[in-house]
């Protein structure tokens, strides 16, 4: 188990505020640390029984799991890890071509985790990692929960393409309370004011104030986006061929991810189902926890 007195003063920082994210959903605060060869990782770990791997997107870290962390516990391990970049994990940035390096921090956390089959939810990022698991190692994939995922189309937010040029870049990904806040409304949740709002938000704040954290960000953008939009498409073929029992859950009002890129993957996959949620951006679970909930316990624990 982690303490707290070993982190640098942003680490503590970032260490209460997901510590009070946590306690949001009554959890007390359970989590250590992998190395990885070349990069720490810092990961949340729940209860026992079939382990379920929670993959958050580009922001913020595990800890935004929190309602889902509550319900699943009860009946699974949730284990939930910082990704690089993110959380408390080390300011190692995303390298170019994206795909190839997801597999390989996916496979090596897999091997150091000691998961050898897992069902896997993921997030935007988290689930575009999920995807690239289940193409090229399908035997280690149980079921796969994808929601708003990136890698199935160009489009992406002009503040992150704009955080690819030099001078917009480092404007962009400096710590700003303000621009924080304005993407989490506008982009994240239709309502900005549910209970453990505040939360949140600082959460996500604090996670950029690690020492790296704008070189780190600028450093992986590049990997993920040029000014075209993304830079890494699952092709046609490549879902056609994803063989997992997947529920892609979306947000119907996504303006990170549009709802289209929901339809191309349902579309494509050939053992999929797909839940647009109404009222909700980028982060479904946030606007509608107990909708998510239901439908995530509902089709892991379907035969």
């Amino acid at each position: 188990m982690m303490h707290s007195e070993e982190l640098t003063e942003p680490g503590r920082q970032i260490f209460l505020s997901m510590s009070k994210l946590l306690d949001a959903a009554g959890l007390d605060y359970q989590g250590r640390f992998i190395d990885l060869g070349d990069r720490r990782v810092h990961y949340l770990d729940y209860g026992e029984g079939p382990p379920v791997l929670m993959l958050h997107g580009g922001g913020a870290g595990s800890a935004i799991w929190f309602k889902q962390i509550e319900v699943l516990s009860k009946t699974r391990r949730v284990i939930a890890p910082d990704h690089p970049v993110f959380g408390l994990s080390s300011q190692d940035a995303y390298k170019a071509p994206l795909l190839p390096y997801l597999l390989s921090y996916m496979v090596r956390l897999f091997d150091e985790l000691g998961l050898s089959r897992v069902d896997v939810v993921g997030l935007s990022m988290g689930a575009q990692a999920a995807l690239a698991m289940a193409l090229e190692h399908p035997d280690r994939l149980g079921k796969l929960i994808v929601i708003d995922s990136a890698g199935l189309g160009r489009d992406f937010p002009l503040v992150f393409k704009l955080a690819t040029v030099p001078f917009f870049g480092r404007l962009i990904v400096k710590p700003n309370r303000w621009g924080q806040d304005n993407y989490f409304k506008t982009m994240e949740v239709v309502d900005s004011d549910f209970a453990a709002a505040s939360a949140y938000k600082q959460y996500a704040y604090d996670v950029t104030l690690s020492d790296g954290h704008g070189r780190a960000m600028r450093s992986s953008l590049a990997a993920i986006t040029s000014f075209k939009g993304q830079k890494s498409i699952f092709t046609d073929e490549e879902l056609a061929s994803i063989t997992a029992p997947t529920l892609a859950i979306w947000g119907a009002e996504d303006r990170v991810f549009p709802v289209e890129h929901g339809y191309r993957l349902a579309h494509l996959l050939p053992n999929v189902s797909l839940h647009i949620i109404e009222d909700a951006r980028h982060v479904p679970f946030l606007d509608h926890p107990n909708m998510v909930n239901e439908l995530i316990t509902g089709f892991l624990n379907s035969h």
